[in-house]
């Protein structure tokens, strides 16, 4: 942890949520702009990560992959900054570990595309997005305990959650009937990626203004 320490007084946890989400954008606009027929309605986010439907698919693949070891990153500043402000070690490191499995679960995603890895890919699914869904609660009561945070940025995990929960609500009804609110699925987990996107960015700047 003193290593860790050093690290977050030389650059500020929220630098590696900023970076983070620069990189995937740095990989993700060119996938999207170059991948035949893409459309937020019918074309899934992993389907940018598959060679041979994308041509810029392991790019794109490094891009993510960098991106979950900076999330990684900064939810071990977030943890440090919310210990420092008077949260339970037991609270936050639960909120911690559930962040960390969930950035992990974006290092499978970007490993296991849907094609070649099909199973493997449903696996890092789960993840994430599980694990992400509890982190956000697990950071929203964390947040609303402390008093350094406004009520709203506690609800502001919470609503992001909403998008977590909303495309699994599709995901699972898809899996029962495959042909049912397809779309409906594709645009939802464009809905949860940007949303848990933007969460990184707007709690990093939270914290790097106090």
């Amino acid at each position: 942890m003193e290593k860790l320490d050093k690290v977050f007084e030389k650059l500020h946890a929220s630098y590696f949520g900023f970076i983070g989400i620069a990189i995937f954008l740095i990989g993700a606009i060119p996938a999207m702009l170059v991948h035949n027929g893409f459309s937020l309605l019918t074309t899934f986010v992993s389907d940018l990560a598959v060679p041979g439907w994308n041509d810029l698919a392991i790019f794109f693949s490094v891009c993510w992959f960098i991106t979950g070891l900076f999330m990684i990153m900064f939810i071990l500043g977030f943890t440090r900054y919310l210990q420092e402000k008077g949260a339970s070690t037991k609270g936050t490191g639960i909120g911690c570990i559930l962040g960390i499995v969930s950035a992990i679960g974006i290092l499978m995603l970007a490993l296991f595309n849907t094609r070649d890895f099909d199973a493997l890919h449903d696996i890092a699914q789960y993840v994430f997005f599980f694990p992400g869904i509890l982190y956000l609660f697990s950071y929203a009561y964390l947040e609303y305990k402390l008093s350094e945070f406004p009520l709203w940025q506690a609800l502001f995990n919470v609503v992001v959650a909403f998008f977590f929960l909303l495309y699994f609500i599709l995901f699972f009804i898809n899996r029962v009937e495959p042909t049912l609110l397809v779309e409906a699925k594709v645009v939802a987990e464009w809905l949860f990626l940007f949303a848990n996107l933007f969460w990184f960015v707007e709690t990093g700047a939270f914290i790097l203004k106090k």
